[in-house]
């Protein structure tokens, strides 16, 4: 269990060592689709026992030069497990990230994700949740990585669970490293906290399915 915990701290952990930037103009930006906000605690960065994920941007996908730029928002808080009936159980969040992959004759196309895991670590995050339907079939598990850089908004990057990555095998606890580059618009604010306690004589989580998108993307 303590094995479990410390290769996924040392997993998003890793992700910080990524860096860079780019600028673009971004197309016209159409309103995210209303969507409840999750409520985030009252207390101080030194003393939060969530972790919080929040933003808006424009980031710059290369694989897609001629359609490159994708929009994400960012409303997630929470933790990545929670200790139940002393067990291990992945999926202590709450909130959303809405995307908008705008179309070639700049149609916007909106997809929204009910997150149920946030991992932090320093200025590094990994959000998980699952497809509220739409873009992605319903309840397709989907993972997103942010880098909220120390150095300024435009030194932003995230990444998600598809393009790039085998869209089949999402897991709510990996993510990839965050491979676009912030192109404009408010940033991405990463707020760190603290795994919580296990108790001693906690039991460890059950085995995560591998490849749960498999039957719902073929």
């Amino acid at each position: 269990m303590r094995t479990t915990i410390a290769a996924a701290v040392l997993t998003a952990g890793a992700l910080a060592l990524a860096g860079g930037s780019a600028h673009a103009a971004s197309p016209s930006p159409a309103a995210p689709p209303a969507a409840s906000p999750a409520t985030s605690p009252t207390t101080s960065p030194a003393t939060s026992k969530e972790g919080h994920v929040t933003g808006d941007a424009w980031v710059r996908y290369s694989v897609d030069p001629q359609n490159p730029l994708r929009r994400f928002v960012f409303d997630a808080h929470g933790q990545p497990f929670r200790v139940a009936d002393g067990k291990i159980v992945f999926g202590a969040a709450r909130g959303t990230v809405r995307f908008d992959h705008p179309g070639p004759n700049g149609e916007h196309n909106w997809g929204t994700v009910n997150v149920d895991y946030v991992m932090t670590g320093g200025p590094v995050a990994v959000v998980s949740g699952t497809s509220a339907g739409g873009r992605w079939p319903k309840g397709a598990r989907m993972t997103f990585t942010v880098h909220d850089d120390p150095r300024g908004d435009r030194y932003d990057r995230m990444g998600f669970s598809w393009g790039v990555v085998d869209p089949r095998c999402a897991q709510m606890d990996m993510g990839p490293a965050p491979f676009t580059s912030y192109a404009s618009g408010k940033g991405y604010r990463v707020r760190h906290a603290e795994l919580p306690a296990v108790p001693e004589g906690t039991q460890g989580p059950d085995k995560a399915p591998t490849c749960v998108n498999a039957d719902l993307l073929g």
